[in-house]
């Protein structure tokens, strides 16, 4: 039998990535992830979320956890994650059909994954856990249990993160879309504003003038106008921005909107759809959105226009990049279609008319900027201390790069973090990064505190926060995914340890030990608990470290000796030491 497990497998291996290319998915193929929930939604696929499209979709579970997940589907567990951050408890099952679903958040696995996962840790010395699977190894079945749902991780409250993908590629898919998972909704996309921005290119450089805003009315449940009667006044050149989002029924969420199709004169030049993605586009999401206003908003800000540096994965028709143009007085109508995941459309239609030319929007560079090409590297100094290296592809389109020393003077309220150097201020924060950037501070520093030095990011009043970097022969490079302003600190404030408990405290009726960590500046980047001499795992949760005393078997109704050692950002250590009694 286990000859033949093998040899089925093995087929299943070798036919799962043609057959999920080779086939639409199927909705009877899967079930419902959790059993006793209402079936609400708190989040939807591709919404979007800080430089990341939602990579599934949030399933309710009434506010509680411990409610049963299931199989969706026949396969095996081919992944276990456990960890303080991202999905937390986690779940990956493949299926025959080649994809795999994805189970996050998650407060125990099913009892033999629970047991495995127990051994690797403490074989691996490690908290935290990623651990590939045999395929004969975990069996599961359809609506078969494998977990219950959770609030673990970066969870801000109870729910299961389901997900999706291409087995081969890992490609995420959207599971409503595909009419795997049916939400009841009937409620069309809501519009609130659309906004146009007028563009004029100098030295390759797109300047952008500023934003013209118009508010949206319904004119029944699916029907909008924007509250301007008179036609729209634009440029030469320009594009528009459509703020929008969707809802569900019987609840109060938001969410984000499937597909955006934009008309001119009636024909499509440009339409938005994002029916699954790789995790390498992910963070395309800035520029399928409006950067500046998305990064605060709870709305879909969608750019009706491709960025020059971006991706053509999500547009399956763009047409000048989304550009229109319009001549002096001449009138064009313009058509933005919003449809959610389900099937319900909203419509907009407006009128615009073209400027005069004495009116368009002309653009400026302004003086002393650097002319950075998204296409190619660029590096430069701004004096013989800072220095900025911009790889090419990391930004969306050309820019005219402003670098200086700040006028800011950097702070931060615990006086034993001093600063280094003065503030620079590269660009604007408001124009987002696909990929890293370098930052370089060449600064000599005192010996005794080199290996406490760190780049730090200035907020707008001057407060410091820690960001990283390393500290070499008088230089510092770090990288950042943001443009805004840095300068150099040091802090050799060691971290703090607090137990919940008094020193030699009775635990003979308690299963968990926990203590409160907490740092100045940098924060804590590692920690690491034994007990009598023992190494033990620890769960992480807000600023607490907990030991579940039951599961490690610690009784005997004796003394034991706790040790806690603890490491910030800076590579400051300390240790705490005492004992309890079980």
């Amino acid at each position: 039998m286990r000859r033949l497990t093998h040899i089925l497998l093995a087929i299943f291996a070798l036919s799962a990535a043609i057959e999920v290319k080779a086939q639409k998915l199927s909705a009877d193929y899967y079930t419902y992830p959790l059993r006793d929930v209402a079936g609400y939604y708190s989040a939807n696929f591709a919404e979007m979320r800080p430089n990341h499209f939602h990579s599934g979709i949030d399933f309710k579970t009434d506010g509680v956890t411990g409610k049963s997940v299931v199989a969706v589907a026949d396969g095996y567990v081919s992944r276990v994650l456990r960890s303080p951050s991202g999905y937390g408890l986690a779940l990956y099952v493949n299926h025959p059909n080649g994809t795999t679903s994805v189970y996050g958040h998650l407060s125990r696995f099913r009892k033999d994954i629970e047991e495995f996962v127990f051994a690797e840790r403490h074989r691996r010395k490690s908290s935290r856990v990623d651990i590939e699977c045999k395929p004969d190894q975990f069996i599961v079945k359809k609506g078969e249990e494998i977990a219950k749902s959770g609030n673990t991780g970066s969870s801000q409250g109870p729910h299961l993160h389901f997900e999706l993908r291409e087995t081969a590629s890992q490609k995420t898919l959207n599971i409503i879309a595909n009419g795997i998972i049916k939400p009841k909704d009937d409620i069309s996309p809501y519009m609130m504003k659309v906004h146009y921005v007028e563009i004029d290119t100098i030295s390759g450089v797109p300047c952008h003038s500023k934003l013209a805003t118009y508010t949206v009315n319904k004119a029944d449940d699916s029907t909008y106008r924007t509250a301007q009667k008179s036609p729209i006044k634009v440029g030469r050149k320009g594009y528009f921005i459509l703020e929008a989002s969707d809802r569900k029924n019987d609840c109060a969420n938001t969410y984000g909107v499937y597909n955006i199709k934009a008309k001119v004169d009636d024909e499509t030049y440009f339409e938005y759809r994002n029916d699954g993605f790789p995790f390498s586009l992910s963070r395309y999401c800035n520029a399928v959105s409006y950067y500046p206003i998305q990064r605060n908003s709870r709305n879909e800000v969608m750019l009706i226009a491709s960025m020059e540096g971006g991706t053509d994965y999500f547009y399956p028709t763009v047409r000048n990049r989304g550009v229109i143009t319009c001549k002096a007085d001449q009138k064009r109508n313009i058509t933005f279609i919003a449809t959610d995941d389900c099937g319900n459309t909203s419509t907009l239609s407006f009128e615009i008319v073209g400027k005069s030319d004495d009116e368009c929007f002309r653009g400026s560079l302004p003086e002393g900027a650097h002319i950075v090409q998204h296409n190619h590297d660029f590096a430069a100094k701004v004096d013989d201390t800072f220095s900025v290296v911009i790889p090419k592809g990391s930004l969306y389109e050309s820019i005219a790069l402003n670098m200086q020393r700040s006028e800011v003077t950097p702070f931060h309220p615990d006086t034993t973090v001093r600063i280094l150097s003065a503030a620079y201020t590269i660009h604007t924060n408001q124009t987002p990064l696909q990929s890293s950037i370098g930052l370089i501070f060449s600064t000599p520093v005192e010996k005794e505190l080199q290996p406490y030095v760190v780049m730090a990011s200035v907020g707008s009043n001057g407060r410091i926060y820690c960001d990283g970097g390393t500290y070499r022969h008088n230089r510092l490079t770090a990288r950042t995914t943001s443009f805004g302003t840095y300068c150099l600190a040091t802090d050799t404030t060691p971290p703090t340890i607090r137990p919940t408990f008094d020193n030699g405290a009775d635990f003979s009726k308690r299963d968990y030990l926990s203590f409160r960590l907490s740092d100045n500046f940098s924060g804590v980047s590692s920690y690491a608990v034994t007990i009598d001499g023992e190494w033990v795992p620890v769960e992480s949760s807000g600023g607490r470290i907990t030991v579940n005393l039951r599961e490690e078997g610690i009784k005997g109704g004796k003394s034991h000796d706790v040790k806690v050692t603890l490491r910030d950002g800076c590579g400051n250590r300390t240790k705490w030491e005492g004992t309890f009694i079980r």
